[in-house]
């Protein structure tokens, strides 16, 4: 007896993204979470905005989202604030209150069940990461593409999220050296996609490409049927012409320097 995949919709998404966030940080040495309805807050604690997140939806509640964002801004903590459409154009107005910035819209985006087959640059090998030396090797090129200190990502990506079964890093490298990244979370026959990245250095040569096409492949192969992430608007082509299709647009809000937009 086989099953039909629920659709994809905004609340599906970002009952999605909290589950995603709170996996992908969760190794991180100085982890938080909290949670209410509507609310998701997820803290690696690192001094990067786009290591802390809280999400917002439908049924938030408006002195709830007051006192976790509060939480952060008291600390000195800089974080982002990813507000689905869902959550109403009121907790915008209360984000700028409290003296957030609004940073970019970063469209969700899905890929359904479609062949697919890896592409890009055909000198890029890419291979999912197991060991500390690629833990090393996976925040270099975060440190470079996001403009984060390496000792920072070590720190909220240690060697530890590689052998967790619902995660999984992938490294392209060119010539042995790495140049790209990106990190996959599971979800039944759901994948998410994150922190994906290449190299300063590299960029525009056809390696993301590569690198993500091949890690989808791996992923269809082990069963997963259906894709979504979150698009910065550096990786916008690249993600429409892989066939993902933007479901709606989160309004991303910011206290401290984010890389989203």
């Amino acid at each position: 007896m086989t099953t039909e995949s629920k659709p994809l919709t905004e609340s599906v998404l970002r009952g999605l993204t909290n589950d995603a966030l709170t996996r992908f940080l969760s190794q991180a040495a100085q982890y938080e979470a909290a949670a209410r309805p509507g609310l998701q807050l997820v803290l690696s604690n690192e001094p990067v905005a786009d290591l802390n997140m809280l999400v917002v939806g439908a049924g938030a509640d408006h002195q709830q989202f007051r006192d976790m964002v509060n939480s952060c801004l008291t600390r000195n903590l800089p974080f982002l604030v990813m507000v689905f459409p869902e959550a109403g154009e009121a907790i915008d107005e209360l984000a700028a209150n409290l003296g957030l910035i609004y940073a970019v819209d970063f469209p969700i985006m899905v890929r359904d069940d479609l062949l697919l087959e890896p592409s890009g640059n055909s000198e890029i090998i890419v291979a999912r990461a197991q060991s500390p030396a690629d833990a090393k090797a996976s925040a270099a090129v975060a440190a470079s593409a996001y403009g984060m200190p390496e000792a920072t990502v070590l720190r909220a990506f240690p060697p530890s999220l590689f052998a967790t079964p619902a995660t999984d890093v992938f490294i392209a490298r060119f010539n042995g050296e790495p140049v790209g990244s990106v990190t996959l979370t599971y979800h039944g026959d759901t994948c998410g996609i994150w922190a994906m990245g290449t190299i300063a250095a590299r960029q525009r040569g056809g390696i993301g490409r590569r690198l993500l096409s091949t890690a989808m492949v791996h992923a269809r192969n082990s069963g997963i049927s259906r894709f979504f992430l979150g698009a910065t608007p550096a990786g916008l082509r690249l993600y429409e012409s892989l066939d993902f299709k933007t479901v709606c647009a989160a309004r991303v809000w910011v206290s401290g320097e984010t890389h989203q937009s």
